[in-house]
């Protein structure tokens, strides 16, 4: 369940859409759960990303309502927002900014965006969270639609160069044209 809006405006954002707030439309959590219900009457798992899903307005009361309703709910964020609700099953934080310790901890996994322009330090931290978390991941940055070989060579390279605490995760969408 893909959100809108996001307090950040990072340039390889994968889904620059959610700015534009003609594309976004208000609906309540009523009216998303028939919609789901009707779509996909079998399932009972939720991803919620963005946009920003921190930044959503009552998504405590969201998650409420379909925990209630026994779904298995996932997030994906980039930490920054609005606090953590409770009641999530799974947690990735993808850091566009420096965040608590104690958040990154309470994540269930890790994934930070990298290209051909990471920086030495930007690759140490990355790798010393690899060293105290049990899954980090590095996503080769997209140019828009498509995938950069580019930047999955300057991933694949810092991972190979690394203790083996970080792994690589590639949007197999992206190299696969499915939108």
């Amino acid at each position: 369940m893909r959100f809108s809006g996001c307090p950040l405006a990072c340039p390889w954002c994968d889904e620059p859409k959610h700015r534009d707030p003609a594309l976004a439309e208000q609906v309540t959590v009523e009216e998303l759960s028939q919609r789901i219900q009707a779509l996909a009457p079998l399932c009972r798992n939720l991803l919620l990303t963005g946009g920003e899903p921190l930044a959503v307005a009552n998504l405590q009361t969201f998650i409420d309502h379909f925990k209630q309703a026994g779904y298995w709910i996932a997030m994906e964020s980039s930490g920054v927002g609005g606090p953590v609700p409770e009641g999530l099953d799974w947690l990735t934080l993808s850091p566009k900014t420096a965040l608590d310790e104690e958040l990154l901890m309470r994540a269930n996994e890790l994934k930070f965006i990298g290209g051909t322009d990471m920086s030495d330090a930007q690759w140490s931290r990355i790798e010393a969270l690899g060293a105290q978390h049990p899954l980090v991941w590095l996503q080769p940055r997209a140019i828009g639609d498509k995938p950069d070989p580019a930047a999955a060579r300057a991933c694949i390279q810092r991972i190979q160069s690394s203790s083996g605490n970080v792994r690589l995760s590639i949007q197999s969408h992206k190299y696969l044209g499915i939108q």
